[in-house]
Parts: C-alpha cells; sequence; structure tokens
C-alpha cells in the first residue's frame, strides 16, 4: 500500500509541475508544428550588423527589413523565409548560406560571396547584385526581375526557370550556367559570357544579346 501511495503522489506532482513548465515555454512553430517554419528572432546586434560573425546562425524566418549586415558572415546560416528587405549585405560572405524563399526585394548584395547558396524561390526583385559571386549557386525559380547582375559571376549557377525580365546582366559570367526555361524577356546581356550555359527552352522577347542585338528567338 505505501508503495502504491507514494507512486500515485509522484505521479500528481508530474501532472501538476507540467502546466508551469509549458507556460514557460515560448513556441517559435508556425504551420505544421514540424518545425518547417519556425520563426527565430533577429541577431542580438539588429538592425547594426555590421562585421557581425553570423556563421551558422539559425535565422529562419526572421525580420531583417533594413538590416545592416555590411560584410557580415552568414557563412552556411539558415536563412530560410527570412525578410531582408532593403537590407544592407554588400561585401557579407553568405557561402552555403540557406535562403530558400527568403525576401531580398531591393537589397543591396554588391560583392557579396553567393557561392553555393540555396536561393531557391528566392524573390530578388530589383536587387543589385553588382560583382556578386554566385558560382554554383542555386536560383531555381528565383525572382530575379529588374535585378542589376552586372559583372556578377554565376559560373555553373543553376537558374532554372528564374525570372529575370528586366534584369541587367552586362558583362556577367554564365559559364556553364543552367538557365533552362529561364525568363530573359527585356533582359540585358550585353558582353555577358554564355559559354557552355545551358539556355534550352528560355524566353527570350525583346533580349539584349553579348553582340547588342535585340532578339526575340535566342541569342
Amino acid at each position: 500500500m505505501r508503495i502504491r501511495t507514494l507512486t500515485a503522489l509522484a505521479a500528481v506532482g508530474l501532472a501538476a509541475a507540467a502546466p508551469v513548465a509549458l507556460a514557460g515555454q515560448q513556441s517559435t512553430t508556425i504551420g505544421n508544428g514540424k518545425g518547417a517554419n519556425q520563426v527565430q528572432p533577429a541577431p542580438s546586434c539588429f538592425p547594426n550588423c555590421q562585421g557581425a560573425n553570423l556563421t551558422g546562425a539559425d535565422l529562419r524566418g526572421a525580420n531583417l527589413i533594413g538590416a545592416n549586415l555590411y560584410r557580415a558572415n552568414l557563412r552556411d546560416a539558415n536563412l530560410t523565409r527570412a525578410n531582408l528587405t532593403r537590407a544592407n549585405l554588400r561585401y557579407a560572405n553568405l557561402t552555403g548560406a540557406n535562403l530558400t524563399r527568403a525576401n531580398l526585394y531591393r537589397a543591396a548584395l554588391n560583392s557579396a560571396a553567393l557561392n553555393r547558396a540555396l536561393l531557391y524561390r528566392a524573390n530578388l526583385t530589383s536587387a543589385n547584385l553588382a560583382r556578386a559571386d554566385l558560382t554554383s549557386a542555386n536560383l531555381t525559380v528565383a525572382k530575379l526581375s529588374r535585378a542589376f547582375l552586372g559583372l556578377a559571376r554565376l559560373t555553373r549557377a543553376s537558374v532554372y526557370r528564374a525570372n529575370l525580365t528586366g534584369a541587367d546582366l552586362r558583362d556577367a559570367i554564365l559559364i556553364e550556367a543552367n538557365l533552362t526555361g529561364a525568363n530573359l524577356r527585356g533582359a540585358s546581356l550585353v558582353r555577358a559570357n554564355l559559354r557552355g550555359a545551358n539556355l534550352y527552352r528560355a524566353q527570350w522577347a525583346n533580349t539584349t544579346c553579348p553582340n547588342g542585338a535585340v532578339t526575340s528567338t535566342g541569342c
């Protein structure tokens, strides 16, 4: 009887403690509750994170609108669905970073290192990517309309079915890039290097080719 009584009291104690423990927890999960869409707080340095070391940081869904991340180290950081609208990412190190579905509308990414970065379905509309290193980056189905990619390096990058309408790709390096199904309507490819690029089913209406000729059938 004594053993049963102690067991019953222990069960009652655990039941009473559980609500207290749960009440102290703050859920960071939205959606299906499986962690796929977790929202993380902005780093403690926000909004001025110039030169900050955020290597491997978990910033999924973080609100980083207008953040100053000039020369910040975000190598291998998880920025899935992060809002980086108008953020200053000039010279930032985003090598291998996960920017899946991130919002980079009008972000400054001049000379940023984005090699091997995952930018699947990322919004880079009107972003400045001048001289950015996008070697082997994954820009599949990314939104790059009106983006500036002058002198950007996109060697072996996947730009599969990306939207590049009105994008400026003057002097860009697109050697062996995969541009299958990419929308290049109204884009400028003046002096761009397309050697070995896959342009199967790319869309060309009013596209300016490397030689300066405007085409509707392909460069």
